[in-house]
């Protein structure tokens, strides 16, 4: 049954669409050019394929359909990707209701509002005798005109009501509806009077760069000293990061991040050429902060905060959301007693800025930004912070303080699954200490693997379900299935380095259904133990009826490693579509390959992935599904 997404990708053509970011030649059958994913201007690695209507880049392992593109591309999730794709191709994407439509203009006019109040703060600022007191801050901060009208930065004239006049009088808005965009407060005894006074106005942009609140300076002795606007229909503070409307293409283009703790601090690194700087809006780094990191494919995670106590909690803490929300892969780890237990390495580096006693990142970038591209240069590893900053205030000459930094620091060093990363932990502690390092071993809790399946949800599937439903079922239900998965596509890899230049080998990849592929990059950011069913009642109306037809798939209550073998069955057969599908790219290939040299290797490609589909066709019978072989692949 054709779909909507079905629709909008038979409309849309990928190398029309993707020729308008990146300037694409023909080669053989196909389209190459410069990947806009990340940093090549040397030899073209970004192949888009008319035949199968996707891409793939040799270099970043970009890959996926025009629907992956543009979320990736534009920091969207599905549902933005799927409104300026249905849009773009002509498609209705649902009947709108009433409410739809009266949600649709409170939007409209709340992003009006805060389009026309950074107007006046702006004019404030920068004309009005009013702005005096603000110029002069800006100017302090060593703030230039350039990066003032890049910001929108604004002054809120100390009035009660200079904005709520000028917005109501001027450009017909609505009292209530100032209300509902943050900028005014209501009276108890009636009226409006204006939120922000007597403050620096900074601008907070959506990725879009649509204006969706403001942060307030006092320049006075107004408390709070940085007020932000509150929870509106536009704006949850614990969702967005600052500058990165502005910062998003230097973070795909470096794919490094920094993360530093003011609106100043990321202004006046923009304004000296370090782009890929954000900051959290007074708040800790929550996890839908770094599910905008991850949407950006930031490999490098740098953390610059104050280094007096208040900003070392802030970084542990920080550290911690970074490390339980970033993507992360299973990999096997050789325990003493000859077991094998699996641990998660986390995908992303993460390291620590040291900011100098006293000062911020503006500070340093101002005085000389040569000084603050050496400190980022040298961040420290986040476990070298971690054992500074938990043994701050123990006496470690003493054998209680010798014993409480170790028995602070062993359950984090026993989270480093690299063993060399760990030996090197290890001796730095025992040196510190000054003990020797296998009492530190010795007193290494043993990480215990805990995942809480989710109950099975029993039904019948409106349609047939696919090889992909049951795998996409097999995997949201069952961690011990994701593991076993995973690493069986590692190690059918490994023979087969050619190979690895098409196929990366994650479990998105298995996906070939839009469809599926959104559903398990969403459940990818959920905690361990999230309810699966109760999950995908909150998926968007394009996603969450075909996840819960997914979910319903009755499976049998067989024995856990029943349960393993169909899956990895399962696995098997959408390993061999996959590499199928690339077979045929890799031909048209070595077809169309320019010159002896390309020509070698195009055909080396294409022979590996051969040998890959004969190493990986011998068939294991299913002990569940006797019929799971004649399943639709698709």
């Amino acid at each position: 049954m054709s779909t909507v997404i079905d629709t909008i990708k038979d409309r849309i053509d990928v190398v029309e669409f993707i020729s308008a970011y990146v300037n694409l030649r023909k080669s053989g059958r196909n389209f190459v050019g410069f990947c806009p994913f990340h940093p090549n201007s040397k030899t073209p690695a970004f192949y888009v394929f008319p035949e199968t209507q996707s891409y793939h880049c040799f270099g970043c392992k970009a890959s996926g359909t025009v629907f992956d593109f543009l979320m990736q591309r534009e920091g969207l999730d599905f549902r933005g990707a799927l409104e300026q794709l249905a849009q773009r191709a002509g498609v209705q994407l649902e009947e709108r209701t009433a409410a739809d439509d009266q949600q649709e203009h409170l939007r409209t006019r709340l992003l009006d509002i805060n389009a026309a109040a950074a107007t006046f703060f702006q004019h404030m600022l920068v004309k009005s005798p009013k702005g005096e007191a603000a110029r002069a801050y800006v100017a302090k901060r060593q703030i230039n005109a350039e990066t003032l009208e890049s910001f929108q930065l604004g002054y809120s004239p100390d009035e009660w009501s200079a904005l709520l006049g000028y917005l109501t009088d001027r450009k017909g808005f609505e009292p209530e509806e100032i209300e509902a965009a943050g900028l005014a407060i209501k009276r108890d005894q009636g009226g409006y009077y204006d939120r922000f006074r007597g403050r620096l106005m900074f601008p907070i942009r959506n990725v879009k760069g649509e204006i969706i609140a403001f942060g307030g300076r006092a320049l006075g002795d107004a408390q709070p000293k940085y007020m932000n606007s509150p929870q509106t229909p536009l704006f949850d503070k614990s969702r967005v990061l600052y500058g990165l409307d502005l910062a998003r293409e230097a973070v795909r283009a470096s794919q490094a991040i920094v993360i530093v703790e003011g609106y100043v601090d990321v202004i006046i690194a923009h304004q000296y050429g370090f782009h890929n700087v954000v900051a959290p809006l007074g708040t800790a780094l929550t996890s839908e902060h770094v599910s905008v990191v991850k949407k950006l494919q930031a490999k490098h995670v740098y953390l610059a905060l104050d280094a007096d106590a208040a900003g070392i909690r802030a970084t542990l803490k920080g550290l911690q959301t970074l490390r339980d929300n970033l993507d992360g892969h299973e990999v096997p780890v050789p325990t003493p007693q000859g077991y094998i237990r699996w641990e998660r390495e986390v995908d992303a580096e993460v390291r620590i800025i040291a900011m100098p006693d006293g000062k911020d990142p503006d500070e340093v970038i101002g005085a000389n930004p040569e000084h603050w591209r050496a400190l980022v240069a040298a961040a420290r590893p986040a476990m070298d912070f971690y054992i500074d900053a938990l043994t701050a205030d123990l006496d470690l000459s003493s054998a209680r303080g010798k014993a409480e930094a170790v028995s602070r620091l062993s359950p984090l060093v026993a989270q480093v699954v690299n063993p060399v990363e760990q030996a090197h932990h290890i001796q730095h502690i025992a040196r510190l200490v000054q003990v020797e390092e296998h009492i530190i071993r010795q007193g290494l809790p043993r990480p215990e693997r805990k995942a809480t399946p989710a109950k099975p949800i029993v039904g019948l599937s409106a349609n047939a379900p696919t090889q992909e439903d049951y795998m996409l079922g097999w995997l949201l239900r069952y961690p011990s299935v994701q593991t076993a998965v995973q690493e069986k596509i590692r190690r059918d890899l490994l023979p087969f380095s050619f190979v690895g230049e098409f196929i990366q080998g994650t479990l998105l990849e298995l996906f070939a259904r839009v469809e599926n592929r959104a559903i398990w990059q969403a459940w990818q950011e959920q905690p361990p133990g999230t309810d699966p069913q109760a999950w995908a009642n909150t998926l968007d109306d394009a996603l969450h009826e075909h996840a819960r037809r997914v979910l319903a798939i009755e499976l049998p209550q067989a024995q856990a490693y029943r349960l393993v073998n169909d899956a990895l069955e399962c696995a098997r057969m959408l390993q061999l579509a996959l590499a199928r599908r690339w077979k045929n790219q890799a031909k048209h290939q070595a077809i169309g390959a320019d010159g002896e040299g390309e020509q070698q290797t195009a055909n080396e490609r294409l022979m590996q992935v051969i040998e890959y589909i004969d190493a990986i066709s011998v068939p294991k019978r299913s002990s569940a599904y006797d019929d799971l072989h004649n399943l639709r692949a698709v």
